[in-house]
């Protein structure tokens, strides 16, 4: 329903949803988003040619139907995934839980007081000690990357003053050489099996 002193008009411009405002008396007469479309449309129809339509790449099979590519590729995966490595680990409700830390020179600088090395430590520390308060049937293990080896902190064990204590003697240890994530994770999937 119009108001008093303007009515709506529908524009012929053929633009879905264009619309014109006009006042009474011929004064004033606007556009209400017609000239941002008409300026829009050759950006949009641009936008519209680079979009990669996903079923342009669809590969059909030797019999000619889509579905033998589908079921070659599902196989495919399959047999990816028999080849990886498949050796269960433990689980359960009492967790198991490989600490990690970085030993390495990297942890000698002193962007925290006094240094990285010693803060981790402490927070390790405060870690283990929280662990067993939440967990308390649950065991863990520390390894340490440095110079390029993994090294076995603690052995995996539900008793945190074991795990405190071996931290505490890291304390005078220097940390030297470069770390080796790999060996990590390698000697913690041993321990978790």
């Amino acid at each position: 329903m119009p108001d008093s002193d303007d009515e709506y008009i529908e524009a012929d411009s053929g633009d879905e949803g264009a619309h014109a405002l006009s006042k009474k008396g011929g004064r004033r007469t606007g556009g209400v988003g017609t000239r941002s479309q008409a300026k829009s449309a050759p950006a949009n129809k641009e936008k519209w040619e680079e979009i990669h339509r996903s079923w342009d790449q669809v590969v059909e099979g030797e019999d000619g139907s889509i579905a033998s590519a589908v079921i070659g590729l599902l196989e495919g995966t399959k047999r990816k995934r028999v080849l990886r490595d498949a050796t269960p680990l433990q689980r359960g409700i009492i967790r198991h839980m490989v600490l990690v830390l970085d030993l390495s020179t990297a942890m000698m600088e002193k962007d925290f007081r006094p240094t990285r090395y010693l803060v981790s430590l402490r927070y390790a520390v405060e870690f283990i000690r929280e662990f067993f308060e939440q967990n308390p049937i649950s065991q863990i293990a520390i390894v340490g990357m440095r110079d390029g080896v993994a090294e076995r902190i603690s052995e995996m064990s539900g008793n945190p003053v074991e795990q405190i204590m071996a931290l505490q003697g890291l304390r005078t240890d220097e940390p030297k050489g470069s770390p080796s994530l790999q060996n990590a994770l390698d000697m913690a999937r041993a321990a978790l099996l």
